[in-house]
């Protein structure tokens, strides 16, 4: 009986192996870039933290723009500019000092300026010291500044001094509700959640200086407590400038570390302080910024697209690194076509403190929330966490072992959960040490708890919208650090948490090319 089973020839044989072999590859395929990307991102990243610092409309920032953008171009992409110019704040010289009774002249140290606080110029402000106690908080870890003693404030003008102990906050319910986490790992795994120390936090405690210059205050030193001075140091905090286009505030002021505070009151209730000079020259002069837009058009020829969004300004190479991040990941989609397309966003006016606003795109480009499927904010990739440890009575500023969690944004609502399960979906293999928690911001008892991100990510995500906002926050996150901060950054966790993008945005393709993307 002759066989029923088809002897194939050696090059049929061949064929069937290498259709079977591409079948598991596009089964097993998941998008990473290559080695020679990883080297490139490395590259400009290492490259532009040489530059110092990206503030708003400086030439650092400027330069990180065009560099961007025309390597985007470069890609493929179409490309624009949105272009503004603003009021920039300069702080370029600073220094405290006493002048005892004794005729002792002092030195102090200090941890940084209070930024939009005002300019003194290169003569600095001198007046006798008011002790007005601390600036505190309410039990909800709100400021109230009704507890400052501003009673009886010298005749001539005074220098105000304060302690200012930071918030501490958390991502715990009832603000917060954890839909999810990197490879399920449990809420344990990721302690912060309940209890986030974080200078950043400092961003609460606004101050409106323009009372103060009324009531002849001619300067501020505020003095962290419960904070290491390394990481106090250079803490752009609160970013928050005189309310109005182009007003600025006028009453200089510099914080100390907790040791150099409590020196300073003790030497003032013993009587042997005359006066303190405070020196803060940050001249104010008109600067121009833009925010930069690409967008690489999908091969189905639809109009409708992922958005992928950040900020171009910051203090150092964790704060502000999106800009490289979107420009690899549209360098990868350029050479690894999606059928939908790409709009690209990185905004500025981030470090402004809102004398540029953020969401103007949104106005002036409202075609591209309108045919956005989705919306993805990156920010802070690669971010190894520190933290203060007390150590025999004292603050210690070390590294935990740990990277910082990978928090993330994103909408409470069932028109998100398609995202939010590819986006856990993509964590699928990756490392131990990526840590992400997806929280979703809760409205309590009238009180709607913060989004944090790039400016707009708010608006992004308490739309219609499906939206998932990474935003990792070390303790350093606004702190301008000698190094650029440098050695915080984890290059292989960069690379990691981009892979992660890729897949995601890989995985919304694919529902959008099967027309299942909700």
């Amino acid at each position: 009986m002759p066989s029923l089973v088809p002897v194939l020839t050696a090059p049929q044989l061949l064929a069937v192996l290498v259709s079977l072999s591409r079948v598991a590859d596009a089964i097993s395929y998941k998008p990473e870039l290559s080695q020679l990307q990883r080297q490139i991102l490395s590259d400009r990243l290492f490259q532009t933290n040489l530059r110092g610092p990206r503030w708003t409309g400086n030439d650092n920032q400027n330069t990180l723009l065009d560099l961007v953008q025309g390597n985007m171009a470069l890609a493929g992409l179409q490309t624009e500019s949105l272009n503004y110019t603003l009021n920039r704040w300069d702080p370029r010289w600073w220094s405290l000092s006493l002048k005892l009774k004794d005729g002792t002249e002092m030195g102090l140290p200090t941890t940084g300026f209070w930024p939009y606080s005002g300019d003194s110029g290169p003569a600095g402000v001198t007046a006798p010291v008011h002790d007005a106690g601390t600036y505190g908080l309410t039990p909800d870890q709100r400021h109230d500044e009704s507890t400052l003693d501003l009673h009886n404030l010298p005749a001539g003008g005074s220098i105000l001094f304060f302690d200012n102990p930071s918030p501490t906050r958390n991502y715990s319910l009832p603000g917060y509700h954890l839909l999810g986490t990197s490879r399920n790992i449990s809420a344990s795994a990721i302690p912060e959640l309940g209890n986030l120390t974080n200078p950043h936090w400092q961003s609460e405690k606004k101050l409106d200086f323009a009372d103060f210059k009324d009531m002849g205050i001619r300067g501020v030193i505020a003095s962290w407590t419960a904070t290491s001075d390394d990481n106090a140091a250079l803490q752009f905090l609160p970013n928050a400038g005189a309310p109005g286009d182009g007003n600025l505030f006028d009453v200089p002021a510099l914080y100390v570390g907790n040791s150099t505070g409590e020196l300073i009151r003790k030497m003032v209730r013993n009587g042997q302080v005359e006066t303190a000079t405070v020196v803060l020259d940050a001249p104010s002069y008109m600067a121009p910024s833009r925010t930069v837009i690409g967008r690489l058009p999908g091969l189905s020829g639809s109009n409708d697209s992922i958005l992928l969004y950040t900020h171009s300004d910051g203090p150092s190479i964790i704060e502000e690194n999106g800009p490289i991040l979107l420009l690899t990941m549209a360098e990868y989609f350029a050479k690894n076509r999606l059928n939908i397309s790409l709009d690209i966003v990185m905004t500025t006016g981030h470090m402004s403190g809102g004398h540029l606003d953020e969401k103007q795109w949104m106005d002036q480009r409202p075609e591209i929330r309108k045919r956005a499927k989705a919306a993805i904010v990156c920010e802070h990739f690669g971010a190894i966490e520190w933290k203060d440890t007390v150590r025999h009575g004292k603050y210690s500023y070390e590294p935990t072992g740990h990277m910082e969690p990978m928090w993330t944004m994103a909408n409470d609502d069932p028109v998100g959960g398609q995202l939010h399960e590819l986006y856990i979906d993509a964590f699928d293999g990756t490392p131990d040490y990526l840590r992400m928690a997806l929280l979703a911001p809760q409205t309590v008892d009238g009180v709607r708890y913060r989004w944090y991100g790039a400016g707009g990510s708010s608006v992004l995500g308490r739309s219609k919208l499906p939206t998932i906002g990474i935003i990792p926050q070390p303790d350093y996150l606004w702190a301008a650090m000698v190094d650029g901060g440098w050695s915080k950054l984890n290059m292989d966790m960069v690379v990691e948490q981009i892979n992660v993008v890729l897949r995601l945005v890989s995985s919304l393709n694919d529902k959008f090319s099967a027309g299942q993307l909700d």
